[in-house]
């Protein structure tokens, strides 16, 4: 079992290696994927940031009281996953309309040198002028001042508070489009996704597969 586990990991790796030396890497990015540049080094950081005690206690004194007295009476995510997706983060789409002239706004995407900044998009309005731009942050204090974002900023963030609360969170991305959390809860890793509605967001792991249309292959 471990073996193969590791030559899963190992065929994994070459493939990213082929990729990069190939150059054809940033074809695979896309607007909604967790990064624009190399994902291990954004993953290191973000670890690295869920066990930093600074921003743990910054996350945890984002959740209203009354949410934590929820969390801690009843141990349930639900309150959690409640607030934040209603109260706390907004969403950004991928196709913007003009705040002013309500016309569609051209996009591009300016890819960032460091996971700090992994891009920035800049949305135009070719009838008014009018411009809006969204950085792409991996750092979690960044995103706690924006509280905007997609599936990366928000599973980024959700997985600092998840800590914060300590409940072990991790990352996942499945290089289709989309990223979640996991966390280990009662010893077993349960997929956590604070982008959905509840209680579809809280161990439902196959939800992309049957309502999405998504196709796993691995998952590490």
């Amino acid at each position: 079992m471990k073996s193969g586990l590791i030559n899963h990991i190992v065929v994994f790796y070459i493939r990213l290696c082929i990729i990069y030396a190939m150059g054809i890497f940033p074809k695979f990015v896309h607007h909604d994927s967790c990064n624009t540049i190399y994902p291990f080094i954004l993953y290191k950081r973000i670890s690295e940031q869920y066990n930093n005690k600074d921003i743990l206690n910054l996350v945890k004194g984002l959740i209203p009281y009354s949410i934590l007295k929820l969390y801690y009476s009843d141990q349930d995510l639900k309150a959690v996953l409640r607030w934040f997706k209603a109260d706390f983060m907004m969403w950004m789409p991928e196709f913007l309309k003009c705040k002013k002239c309500d016309s569609e706004m051209d996009s591009h995407v300016i890819i960032g040198s460091s996971w700090k900044l992994r891009a920035t998009e800049i949305y135009s309005c070719k009838q008014c002028g009018l411009e809006q731009i969204f950085p792409r942050y991996g750092e979690i204090r960044n995103i706690v001042i924006a509280r905007v974002g997609r599936c990366s900023e928000w599973s980024m963030l959700f997985g600092a508070i998840l800590n914060s609360l300590s409940i072990e969170s991790r990352l996942v991305h499945d290089f289709l489009d989309h990223c979640w959390n996991e966390s280990l809860i009662n010893g077993n890793w349960l997929h956590v996704d604070s982008t959905l509605e509840f209680p579809i967001s809280f161990n439902h792991p196959h939800y992309y597969e049957q309502n999405w249309g998504k196709k796993y292959r691995d998952m590490f």
